[in-house]
C-alpha cells in the first residue's frame, strides 16, 4: 500500500492486470466458481477441486500474462483461456449431474465464455 501525502484514504499499487476488463470478469468467475464448489455435496470433491483449480489458474495466469510481453504474454494468456475452458467443462458437468441450478450454470458459463473470448483477443495482440 502506498500513501500519498495529500490523500485522505490509502491507495493501492496499480498492477498491469488492473487495467484489463478481463481481470474483472475473471475475478467474478472465480468468486462464483468458488461459491458453487462450496455447495457441492459430499462425494463430489474431485469436481469441486477441479473447478476451483481451473478458475484460480485462469485468474492467476491472466494476471501473470498481463505483466509479460511478446510470445511469453501470449503463452500465459492462452494458458489462462485453456483453464477457463476447463472450468466451463466442470460447470457443464455439474449442471448435467443436477448438482447446480440452470441459473448457476448459465451465469458461470456466460462469464467463462466471455473471459475465454477476451483472452483469445488479448493473446493475439
Amino acid at each position: 500500500m502506498t500513501n500519498r501525502p495529500n490523500d485522505k484514504a490509502p491507495s493501492f499499487t496499480q498492477f498491469p492486470h488492473h487495467s484489463l476488463d478481463a481481470y474483472r470478469v475473471a475475478l467474478e468467475a472465480l468468486t462464483k466458481a468458488d461459491a458453487l464448489a462450496k455447495k457441492l455435496p459430499r462425494g463430489y470433491g474431485p469436481l469441486s477441486d477441479q473447478l476451483r483449480r481451473a478458475s484460480q489458474s485462469a485468474f492467476l495466469q491472466l494476471s501473470e500474462g498481463a505483466a509479460r510481453s511478446g510470445a511469453d504474454r501470449a503463452q500465459r494468456l492462452r494458458g489462462a483461456r485453456a483453464e477457463a475452458c476447463e472450468a466451463a467443462a466442470c460447470v457443464e458437468a455439474l449442471g448435467r449431474l443436477g448438482l447446480a441450478t440452470q441459473r448457476e450454470v448459465a451465469e458461470l458459463l456466460s462469464l467463462l465464455g466471455r473471459l475465454a473470448a477476451m483472452l483469445t483477443k488479448l493473446a493475439g495482440r
